[in-house]
C-alpha cells in the first residue's frame, strides 16, 4: 500500500503537462473563435471560477504558469456542497463514540512498534514525545495508515477557498433559508451573519493552505491533484495540513523529501509538531498540544486513552 500511495502522489503526467503548455500557448489564438470547445471549457468553467483564488496565489509569489497548469487539469473539481456542509450542519465529533483505547490489539500495534522502534526512539530522544503517544495519534487519525481519506486535498481546499465568493454566499443563504425556514426572518438573518463570517474566515484559512499545498508541489514534486485526504484537507498517516507539513514535516529516513505516507517521516513529524506545541511531561500541556493538533476534547481524550492502553499492553 505504501509503495502504491507513494507512486500515486509522486508521479505527474509529463504528457498532460506538455498538452496544457500547448493549450496555454494557443489561448490567444483561440480567443476569436467562439466555437472552440477548448477555449469555452477552460475560460468559462475553470479559470473563471477560480480567477480570484488564482490571483491570490499569484500575489503570494507563486508562479502563475504553475498555478494555471494545476487549475487547467481535468482532475480539478469544485465541491459546491462544501459551503453549507462546513458551516451549517451541526458539528459532528467523529471521536465522541470511539473506543480505540480498548481495541489496540486489532491494529497490529506490537508488530508496528517493533518494525519502527528505531524511529519511535528517535522521536522520543529528540522531541521528548512518548512512543505510545505517537502511535496513539496514528491510530486515532488513520488507524495506523489504513484509513487515509478519500477526498482530493486540492479540490477540498480550493473549494473551501471559494467560500467567500458572492455565489458561494448566495448558496449558503439559500440553504439557511431552507434549513431554518421555521425561524423568524430576523433570526435567520442573525444566523446568516454568523455563518457568513465563518465562511469568510474559513476561506482565508483555505487560501493560506492552498499556498502551502502548491509550495509542496513545487518543492517536492508531489502530484497534489492525486493527494488523498480528509474532507478538511488533511493528509498523510498523521493527517497534517499543508502548512503543518512545511513547518513541522521531518525527513526521518533522509531520502531527500518529507513523505507523510511513509511511517518514519510521519513518526518524527508528529513528535516535532507536538514538541513545538508545548508537549512535555505535564498532562495539561499534553492536552493543550493535542488540542492544537485537533481542536476536539474527545479527540484528546481518545489519544491519551489509547496511549495509556498501549503503554499497559506493550510495556516499552
Amino acid at each position: 500500500m505504501i509503495n502504491v500511495t507513494r507512486n500515486i502522489i509522486a508521479n505527474h503526467s509529463k504528457a498532460f503537462r506538455n498538452f496544457i503548455v500547448i493549450v496555454i500557448f494557443l489561448l490567444p489564438f483561440l480567443e476569436g473563435d467562439p466555437s472552440s470547445s477548448i477555449q469555452s471549457h477552460i475560460s468559462s468553467k475553470t479559470l473563471n471560477r477560480y480567477k480570484n483564488l488564482i490571483n491570490y496565489l499569484e500575489e503570494s509569489s507563486l508562479p502563475r504558469y504553475e498555478i494555471q497548469l494545476l487549475f487547467l487539469d481535468p482532475r480539478v473539481e469544485y465541491y459546491p456542497e462544501i459551503i453549507y456542509n462546513k458551516f451549517t450542519l451541526p458539528k459532528m465529533d467523529r471521536y465522541s463514540n470511539a473506543t480505540l483505547g480498548t481495541e489496540t490489539k486489532k491494529y497490529g500495534i506490537q508488530e508496528f512498534m517493533k518494525q519502527y522502534e528505531k524511529y519511535l526512539s528517535m522521536a522520543k530522544n529528540k522531541y521528548n514525545v512518548e512512543k505510545e503517544a505517537i502511535v496513539a495519534v496514528l491510530i486515532v487519525e488513520t488507524k495506523l495508515g489504513s484509513d487515509i481519506g478519500k477526498y482530493s486535498v486540492f479540490n477540498v481546499l480550493s473549494s473551501i477557498a471559494l467560500s467567500d465568493e458572492p455565489s458561494s454566499l448566495h448558496i449558503l443563504e439559500n440553504h439557511i433559508n431552507e434549513k431554518y425556514h421555521y425561524l423568524s426572518f430576523d433570526k435567520r438573518q442573525k444566523l446568516m451573519k454568523i455563518f457568513k463570517e465563518r465562511a469568510i474566515n474559513k476561506a482565508n484559512w483555505a487560501k493560506a493552505e492552498m499556498v502551502s499545498l502548491i509550495k509542496l508541489h513545487l518543492e517536492s514534486n508531489i502530484d497534489i491533484l492525486e493527494l488523498p485526504g480528509s474532507y478538511a484537507g488533511a493528509f498523510g498517516y498523521p493527517q497534517f495540513m499543508p502548512t503543518s507539513v512545511l513547518k513541522y514535516g521531518v525527513d526521518a529516513d533522509n531520502d531527500g523529501s518529507v513523505n507523510l505516507f511513509d511511517f518514519p517521516d510521519a513518526i518524527l513529524s508528529i513528535g516535532n509538531y507536538l514538541m513545538n506545541k508545548g508537549w512535555n511531561i505535564n498532562t495539561t500541556n499534553k492536552r493543550r498540544a493535542l488540542l492544537r493538533y485537533n481542536n476536539s476534547h474527545s479527540y484528546v481524550a481518545n489519544v491519551l486513552e489509547t496511549a495509556s492502553s498501549i503503554r499497559n499492553c506493550y510495556p516499552l
